[in-house]
Formats: C-alpha cells, structure tokens, sequence
C-alpha cells in the first residue's frame, strides 16, 4: 500500500485495490492553551486506548447506517490493528464539514447568544464550515458555495437532508443508551458517484450529555 499522509488523529494510505486505509493513533488534539478539545486543530499529547475507542464507535455507527441503506465511504475495519478500510472518496473543495445542532451551546451561544439561551433546544439546525485549519474553519453560506463553484443549491440541499436524517438515527440511537446529542459533525464527499458520509463518527465529532452532565469524549467512547 502506498502512503499518503499524516493526520492529526489517523494515517492514510491507498490500497491495491483503490480503496484507502486509515490507521488510527492515540493522538489527542486541542488548543494552544494545551486544552484538551476534540475539535482542537492541534496536537496536545496522546492517550492511550482513543485509538481503539474511536474506530470502535465509528465502525459501530457505520454499520448501523449500512443497516438502514445510507451510504457511507466505510468498508471494513479491524478493531486489533485500529484500521478501517474506506472507499476513495472526492471531495468538495477541500473538503467541509456539515454541522447539525439540537441545543444552543458552544459556538452558537457564543454568536447567536444575544437571541437564545445556552441549553435551549433547536429544531435540528443545519451548517456548513470549510475544513481550513489556518482560517478556523469558517461558516459558509449556500450562495457563497454556489458562487466559488463548490456546490450548487441542489447539492446542498441534498448534504442539509442527508446531515438531518443521519444525525438523527444517531441522536434516536444514543437515547436508547440514555444519552443526549447535543450536536454533531458530519463529513460528505462523492463516493461512487453519490453522496457519501466520510471520514469517522465518534466521539471527537459530537457533544453528549448524560443526565444531564457533558460527557468527554473518552467518557462517551468508554460506553461503546
């Protein structure tokens, strides 16, 4: 297999086959202050096992996705070598992220604080940022997609839908568990020609509440 880059939290290589492998490592990111933050785009140390419990949640929510036909870039993955194997995947622009939110907190209440409380509900409130380290992944609207030929409306709508509906099984699945999503970080691409979930699901990617008190995300892998 050929390799193809270092990431902050995984490896990625190209497969034989065309397929990609990522190699997942004990990394955990966060701020400059050395916070921890999953979210972080810095490296601030490694923990030993966020390897293992990040590929078991995503493999967990990928193949429950399966289960329900959305299509996902996932193929495979082997928990003892912390590898999961993944359908090439071609992105938008460099890449984005699509955001759904169920409670106003963090950066919402930080901008939108002037019209909302931190903790009110929000009916499943849909974004866009552009993964873009350098400018702190900014927000992005629909047109400004549109006007640097990233997406078009139908392509967004479609991301808008499919974030809802995905984010939804997950939120539906944790109160089974008796958890709470706050909100969640999705990542599409075009795999096979359709659009596509990428990159992972874990707990890196989503704030979650368990009676009531915020959850780490080593506390929240632990209970996968």
């Amino acid at each position: 297999m050929e390799f193809i880059k270092a990431g902050k939290t995984k490896d990625v290589y190209k497969l034989d086959n065309g397929n990609y492998l990522f190699r997942f490592k004990d990394t955990v990111t966060g701020l400059p202050t050395g916070e921890s933050d999953p979210g972080g785009n810095l490296v601030i140390g490694s923990v030993e096992g966020v390897s293992t419990g990040a590929l078991k949640m995503s493999a967990y929510y990928f193949e429950l996705l399966k289960s329900k036909n959305i299509k996902t870039h996932y193929v495979d993955s082997d928990l003892a070598k912390k590898e999961m194997t993944v359908r090439n995947a071609i992105f938008f622009g460099k890449g984005l992220e699509c955001v759904i939110r169920y409670f106003a907190v963090g950066s919402f209440i930080r901008r939108f604080g002037e019209y909302c409380r931190e903790g009110d509900a929000l009916p499943a409130v849909f974004e866009i940022t552009l993964k873009d380290d350098g400018r702190d992944d900014p927000p992005i609207t629909q047109e400004i997609l549109s006007a640097l030929n990233i997406m078009d409306s139908a392509v967004y709508e479609s991301l808008r839908k499919n974030s809802v509906l995905i984010s939804n099984i997950i939120k539906e699945d944790m109160e089974k568990k008796g958890l709470t999503l706050i909100d969640i970080k999705l990542e599409f691409a075009m795999v096979d020609g359709e659009i596509a979930l990428i990159d992972e699901v874990s707990a890196g990617n989503m704030r979650v509440y368990k009676d009531g008190k915020k959850l780490s995300y080593l506390e929240l892998m632990a209970l996968y």
